[in-house]
């Protein structure tokens, strides 16, 4: 008998430890996800720094490619990005100087830029990985910028409940995010048959969606702050894909994302920040390197200078040109991560920890159990990133 039960008991050692290994627990994927730290920290001066550089390595690479020339239509929306992502790069620059807020709001806006950045990056039909790979590591330069050394960082480290005000300004983002799902129900009506711009207008659905339903909590607000950058960039980004016909009911990106950006500017305007922080050096996760050794400081200033000075606006004509090429280009028909042409990552999910169970959400439904998708917070514990505050 006792040998019996010493039989029974390891096999049900052996079925459990087979089940930790094909089934992984969200706690135990966290703790080994977690873990990955690459021994390399930055402080926020070292990280811009690695920005401009990793931009001016992505943009020398896409100099010397033919087939990305600036004049070329269908290359314009990924040079109107780059240009943008140099301007608040440098804008932030002059914040992190100065010490004042427009450091926080140029990070945001670069941000913004950078996800506008990897979806129009598809409709250039490119697969150059001398251009990819410096604007993914230029990706998650930005984003532990964003996550680390932000108000929203220091607002977490603050803890506590969500102010009156917070409400506030939590159920105007809902109303907000509730119209725009409006809007892309009318859009979908119609666009049923364009596979590229389907697929966009679900991934800006899906991420409004997540700030609709989200709770009334401090996770959750901080969570759709840093959200917001993802979906303006998509709005920015897949204004590109939308044709002439459906144009009156969509939206003018720029007149439609204002109300959204001064909610987030007074929510910046409120918080204090402890600029001490800017010295302290956080961690980089494995996988999310943002060093940068193939471009000189010179050569930092002068790719900065040709992203600045290039001629990118689109003629109405081709706007419509672009838009019609890219429905039936089954190369521009996902923006994801496992696409060889591709400079999406699961960095990109940084600081949206929805839940507040510390890992990102990467935009999935929670209350599944699955596993969450997106990256770690640049090295924190706290959900936003290390504290940063």
């Amino acid at each position: 008998m006792k040998n019996l039960i010493r039989i029974l008991l390891c096999l049900c050692l052996v079925e459990f430890t087979v089940a930790r290994v094909t089934m992984p627990t969200r706690a135990f994927a966290k703790a080994t996800k977690t873990a990955k730290k690459s021994g390399k920290k930055a402080t926020a001066k070292e990280l811009l720094a690695y920005a401009k550089k990793a931009l001016a390595s992505m943009i020398k690479a896409a100099r010397a490619d033919q087939g990305l020339d600036p004049k070329t239509a269908k290359n314009k929306p990924f040079w109107k990005a780059t240009q943008r992502i140099a301007k608040e790069l440098k804008r932030a620059e002059k914040g992190l100087a100065a010490k004042g807020n427009d450091f926080f709001g140029a990070i945001s806006d670069a941000r913004t830029a950078e996800e506008q950045l990897k979806v129009d990056w598809q409709l250039t039909d490119s697969k150059n990985k001398a251009v990819i790979d410096p604007a993914k590591k230029l990706g998650h330069a930005i984003a532990i910028l964003r996550t680390d050394f932000s108000k929203e960082a220091a607002r977490k480290k603050k803890g506590g409940e969500l102010t009156d005000k917070e409400k506030a300004e939590f159920e105007k983002i809902k109303a907000q995010q509730k119209d725009l799902l409006g809007k892309i129900d009318k859009l979908k009506a119609k666009a049923g048959k364009d596979k590229a711009l389907m697929h966009g207008l679900a991934e800006i659905e899906k991420n409004s969606k997540r700030v609709v339903d989200a709770p009334v909590t401090l996770n959750a607000f901080l969570a759709t702050l840093y959200a917001l950058d993802e979906i303006e960039g998509l709005l920015y980004g897949y204004d590109y894909y939308i044709d002439k016909g459906w144009r009156a009911d969509w939206i003018v990106v720029d007149t439609y994302v204002t109300s959204w950006e001064t909610v987030y500017d007074e929510f910046v305007s409120v918080e204090t920040y402890d600029w001490a922080a800017l010295d302290i050096s956080v961690d980089i996760d494995t996988g999310e390197e943002v060093d940068v050794s193939d471009v000189s400081d010179s050569e930092v200033q002068a790719e900065d200078d040709f992203a600045e000075t290039q001629s990118v606006d689109m003629t109405e004509a081709e706007e419509d040109q672009v838009a019609e090429e890219e429905n039936t280009d089954e190369e521009v028909d996902s923006d994801d991560a496992d696409d060889d042409d591709s400079m999406d990552d699961a960095s990109d999910d940084d600081g949206e920890d929805f839940d507040g169970d510390g890992d990102d959400d990467g935009g999935d439904d929670d209350d599944g159990g699955g596993d969450d998708d997106g990256g770690d917070d640049g090295g924190g514990d706290d959900g936003g990133g290390d504290d940063g505050g």
